[in-house]
């Protein structure tokens, strides 16, 4: 049993973590933001501690280190979807939103009378464009390289190892609908159609429990992962095979998925995964079409029952 703190813990990666954390033992405490969503672990907030703070600021932060004092952080918090603006205001959100609140947290573990053992972030291979050998452009992108480097450049001022876990894209139970995976699956389970935009990008997908497993390993072994690590399944199939196997597995025909013809190259995310096998014995465990029928299958009884995410193998 530990003591764990994880932001974010109302998100669709950090629920699931604080499950995994709760099931082994833990003592775990949920940090989110005031105002916040934790649909996501309503049923679990009796048996966890949640605490609200500005992650903008560091005052708030401290005092939860100070009162929970965790021995592993796993800091969660990003924001994803951060729409393009002319003015640039959406790369200015993005440094706000994802590496000053990473700043402040390590500020505030680091000054505090009982540090942690570890901070394990979660970062995502969308910091690169394989396709250009550049990194990407969007502001997530840019924001999530940029909470990398920062992490990484900090590492010998800190008094406990910061590592970053470069997450292939994460896909299960009680993804939003933002996401293609899982609006793929209801749409295509509620009789709608697809509309493929872009069939020939590929990307590295993982399943949410190998996620999770690959952070808890980390947190383990902080020390042989290193500053930076990728938990990925290092295969990028196309999108239009993704696809493919959801219409298969909701006995959706070919019918219903309209595939469009971008211009351009596809787009190509693969991460790899030596790094963690190598150094932790790691491996995802949840071939591709495993993981989505463990998906499809949750997102059947969730349709069945009344609506709001919850975890896997539990119904809405």
């Amino acid at each position: 049993m530990g003591r764990i703190l994880i932001t974010g813990a109302g998100g669709f990666i950090g629920s699931h973590l604080a499950r995994a954390c709760l099931d082994r033992g833990d003592d775990v405490t949920a940090l989110a933001r005031p105002g916040s969503d934790l649909a996501r672990i309503a049923d679990i907030t009796g048996k966890i501690d949640v605490r609200r703070a500005e992650f903008g600021e560091g005052t708030g932060l401290q005092a939860v280190i100070a009162a929970t004092r965790p021995e592993v952080i796993f800091h969660c918090a990003m924001r994803t979807r951060i729409p393009e603006r002319p003015d640039l205001g959406d790369m200015i959100a993005a440094m706000q939103e994802n590496v000053l609140p990473l700043i402040n947290l390590l500020s505030a573990a680091a000054g505090a009378d009982h540090p942690p053992g570890v901070v394990v972030r979660t970062g995502t291979i969308a910091e690169f464009d394989p396709t250009q050998d550049a990194p990407a452009d969007s502001a997530y992108g840019c924001s999530a390289l940029a909470a990398t480097k920062v992490a990484a450049g900090l590492v010998r001022r800190l008094p406990f190892p910061a590592v970053t876990a470069r997450l292939a894209l994460t896909y299960g139970p009680g993804q939003s609908d933002s996401f293609l995976i899982p609006s793929t699956i209801r749409k295509l389970l509620a009789g709608d159609r697809i509309d493929l935009r872009r069939p020939r990008d590929r990307r590295d997908l993982i399943h949410v429990s190998d996620a999770v497993g690959g952070l808890l390993a980390i947190a383990r072994r902080p020390d042989a992962a290193g500053p930076v690590v990728d938990i990925a399944s290092g295969h990028a199939p196309e999108m239009s095979e993704v696809v493919r196997t959801i219409a298969e597995l909701t006995g959706t025909g070919p019918d219903r998925i309209r595939h469009h013809t971008p211009r351009g190259r596809p787009h190509v995310l693969c991460a790899e995964p030596d790094g963690m096998r190598d150094r932790l014995g790691w491996t995802a465990r949840f071939p591709l079409r495993q993981g989505l029928e463990r998906t499809v299958e949750w997102e059947r009884r969730a349709a069945r029952c009344s609506p709001g995410p919850q975890s896997e193998g539990m119904p809405a």
